[in-house]
């Protein structure tokens, strides 16, 4: 081969890339316009999301958006994207939301989020035994993730004063509602004073539980006197009224 000849095949060689090149970026530019950006979806389904949750309520909101499939080729949606919630779904923890495109070549798709939300909720300073009366001084507020509590909890200390654990707890444990119980004010077995009250009297007996009772509680009590079982409520500790 000349020098010559090298030459001219090295310049064709050259045009013929350019040219390939240059339909390239055509092709490309092409598919860039003809497809929806899965980007854009993803946004729009987020900027939905965080218009519908009142951030007021909450001390944080983290929003995690899943992704659309890469291979997924959606057409360019010539009106504004609709979002809606799927049916079914809600806007905490595992979430779906539906976007939507309206034009002449319509799509629909469901993205995944997972929606986690933030408050403070009533805890414990200290580990604490089962049976244990709660104090002002055993309870403390802290920020957690509510989105996970599934048995209700407190962001009040004096819903919470007073009530006995069902349980023990250790520092820091949320205090759900099924830990609690209100407190014991008779125990079986033990002596209680029986009052019994009718219109304009009142009178005082010693008496025995029969059984365990919180306050409002029906229970069986032995009169010790008169040797007779009746039933009462229980009024406070250690004492069954009879109506």
């Amino acid at each position: 081969m000349t020098r010559m000849t090298a030459i001219c095949c090295s310049r064709g060689l050259i045009a013929l890339m350019t040219t390939l090149a240059f339909l390239g970026s055509i092709t490309s530019a092409v598919a860039s316009t003809s497809y929806h950006p899965h980007s854009d979806i993803i946004k729009q389904a987020k900027i939905f999301i965080e218009k519908n949750i009142n951030h007021s309520q909450f001390t944080k909101v983290e929003i995690n958006m899943g992704q659309l499939d890469h291979r997924l080729n959606l057409n360019k949606c010539t009106h504004p994207l609709q979002t809606n919630l799927s049916p079914g779904s809600q806007l905490s923890g595992k979430s779906t939301i539906l976007v939507k495109c309206s034009s002449q070549k319509p799509w629909t798709v469901y993205i995944g989020a997972q929606i986690k939300l933030y408050k403070e909720a009533i805890a414990t300073v200290r580990p604490l035994d089962r049976g244990h009366i709660l104090t002002a001084q055993d309870l403390t507020p802290l920020e957690t993730e509510i989105t996970s509590l599934n048995q209700g909890y407190y962001n009040d200390k004096s819903s919470l004063i007073g009530q006995q654990l069902k349980r023990r707890l250790p520092q820091k444990r949320i205090i759900k509602a099924n830990y609690i119980t209100p407190p014991t004010m008779v125990k079986r077995g033990e002596l209680v004073t029986i009052i019994a009250e009718n219109t304009g009297f009142s009178v005082k007996m010693n008496g025995k539980a029969l059984a365990n009772g919180t306050k409002g509680d029906r229970i069986r009590v032995k009169n010790l006197s008169s040797k007779r079982v009746i039933e009462g409520t229980v009024m406070t500790h250690g004492v069954v009224n009879i109506h």
